[in-house]
Parts: structure tokens; C-alpha cells; sequence
């Protein structure tokens, strides 16, 4: 069911330790477990980035890239989406609305203690990232691997088959990784990510805002065309789209130490921000 998405209700008043309080009793009430996948906050200077995870995910997800951007003198908030973190079942339970609901508190602590406010999003991050801008005055969002199309050729029928099963075995999962990712495909979350990029496809000549994007041309998880073509078609006069060398090792998480280039993709995403933040 497609939904249309709104500004966040103005929090600028709200104090910084309440919007974190209430950021982390959200994380509570769906009994996450690992302290890395609360949200954080990492004071540094007056440029503040939002860094929004992926499908299944977690904010232990985007930590590398976190920790970096905090030492180059960054303040950063690493977000958890609604039903991610904690079990699938979670996310089965959760709409499109409440993931991007779910970043408002990091986007104003700050607001409240930055003079500039980039968002940076991985795969359904991405999208989410695109959205807080739009609506809300962010300053520029970066896009790694946005999921603007789900590659899966039958993603379109996940609504459908939500309804007989809720969830489907992550092939070859790796259990090391079982901090950061759910094992499962949780079915119905899978189904509102497919109407999420339905709903952004209709806007996509609304996102006038400085762009940078990083994605695989292989990528086996959403449609490297489909970026391309976003980024063409954005109105934006600021933007900036990378597409890496196709060779192997090739990875959807750009965030992760599987990327060979991902030393280079954060000093340019740092340099990008100063010159933004200035």
C-alpha cells in the first residue's frame, strides 16, 4: 500500500538527552539486544551527518564509516530503523513510513548542535536518506548502493506471498554476521521496501539537493541501471555519481572491509562534506 510521507514533527525544542532517550526506549520496546545497534551519538564539529543502515541491517552496519567521519571532526549519528536490530519479525511488523519516522530524533540532536545536516544511506538507507533531505532541509544526502530498484525479478509479488509465508532462509548466510543482519528475508518487509521504491519512483524529479553516490555495477542485490538513471534524471546541479571498476570481489554493503575501494569512497565522502559543510 502506498503511503505518502511527510516532514518529521519539529523536535528542534526537544532536548538533546530526551531525543536520545527516546530514540533508545524505541530500540527497547523492540528488545535489542547487541549495544552497538542503539543509536548513537558522536559530538564533534559544526557539520553533522545522519547515517541511516539497509534492509535487514543495523547501525553496526554503518560503524566504519561512523567512527571514521567522527575523527575527521564530524558529528555524527549513527540511526536504527524501525524493526531492524533486534528479530525479523520486527521489521514483518513495520511500514515504509515508520523506517523513515524512525531517524527524526537523530536528524534534530543535529539540527540542534550543527549548522549544516548531510544524510548518508546504504541500499534502503539510501532512500530514506533522499527523503529526510526533500522534506525536511537536510543539506545534501550520499547514496551508497541505493536500493532505488530491487534487482530480485519477482519483488514485485512479495505483497502477495507475504500473506502465506513470513519469511524466506537467507541463502549461504554467514552466522558471523548474525549481529548485523538478519538470517531471514522477512517477506512482508521485503513487500513495503518494494512499494518504498515505488513511491520514490514518482519523486524522483523532486530531489533538488547536492548528491554524491558510490554502487558495483554488478551489484546482486538492487539495480545499478536503475542508480544511474536516478542520478541522471535528479534535477540536482550538485551531483556526483561513482560506479567502481567492475572486477571481483564486487559487494553490495560498500560500508564493509569487502569493499577494496571503500578506503578511498570515505576520504571522498569526508572531502565532499568539508567542501558542503564549509
Amino acid at each position: 500500500m502506498i503511503r505518502n510521507l511527510r516532514p518529521f514533527t519539529d523536535l528542534y525544542e526537544v532536548d538533546d538527552v530526551e531525543l536520545l532517550g527516546l530514540d533508545f526506549k524505541r530500540a527497547e520496546s523492540e528488545n535489542v539486544g547487541h549495544q552497538d545497534n542503539y543509536p548513537k551519538f558522536m559530538k564533534g564539529g559544526d557539520t553533522g551527518v545522519l547515517l541511516i543502515h539497509g534492509f535487514t541491517a543495523s547501525p553496526l552496519e554503518m560503524k566504519p564509516l561512523a567512527d571514521y567521519l567522527h575523527a575527521q571532526g564530524f558529528s555524527v549519528y549513527n540511526a536504527r530503523i524501525a524493526g531492524h536490530g533486534s528479530d525479523y519479525t520486527y521489521l514483518n511488523m513495520t511500514g515504509y513510513d515508520e523506517w523513515y519516522d524512525s531517524v527524526k530524533y537523530g536528524f534534530f540532536v543535529l539540527k540542534r548542535n550543527c549548522k549544516k545536516v548531510f544524510v548518508i544511506g546504504e541500499s534502503m538507507g539510501g532512500l530514506i536518506s533522499l527523503m529526510t533531505c526533500r522534506l525536511n532541509g537536510g543539506n545534501g544526502a550520499v547514496l551508497l548502493a541505493p536500493c532505488i530498484r530491487i534487482k530480485a525479478p519477482l519483488a514485485n509479488l512479495t505483497p502477495f506471498l507475504s500473506r502465506f509465508m513470513p519469511k524466506l532462509p537467507k541463502l549461504g548466510f554467514d552466522m558471523q554476521y548474525a549481529d548485523i543482519y538478519y538470517n531471514n528475508w522477512p517477506m512482508a518487509g521485503v513487500g513495503e521496501l518494494y512499494h518504498f521504491t515505488e513511491y520514490f519512483d514518482g519523486l524522483i524529479e523532486d530531489m533538488d539537493m547536492p548528491l554524491l553516490g558510490f554502487q558495483f555495477p554488478g551489484d546482486v542485490v538492487v539495480n545499478a541501471k536503475a542508480t544511474g538513471a536516478f542520478f541522471d534524471k535528479a534535477p540536482s546541479s550538485d551531483k556526483t555519481y561513482n560506479q567502481f571498476p567492475k572486477k571481483d570481489g564486487q559487494t553490495h554493503i560498500l560500508t564493509s572491509h569487502f569493499n577494496q575501494y571503500r578506503d578511498e569512497m570515505f576520504a571522498e565522502i569526508a572531502d565532499w562534506l568539508n567542501k558542503r559543510g564549509a
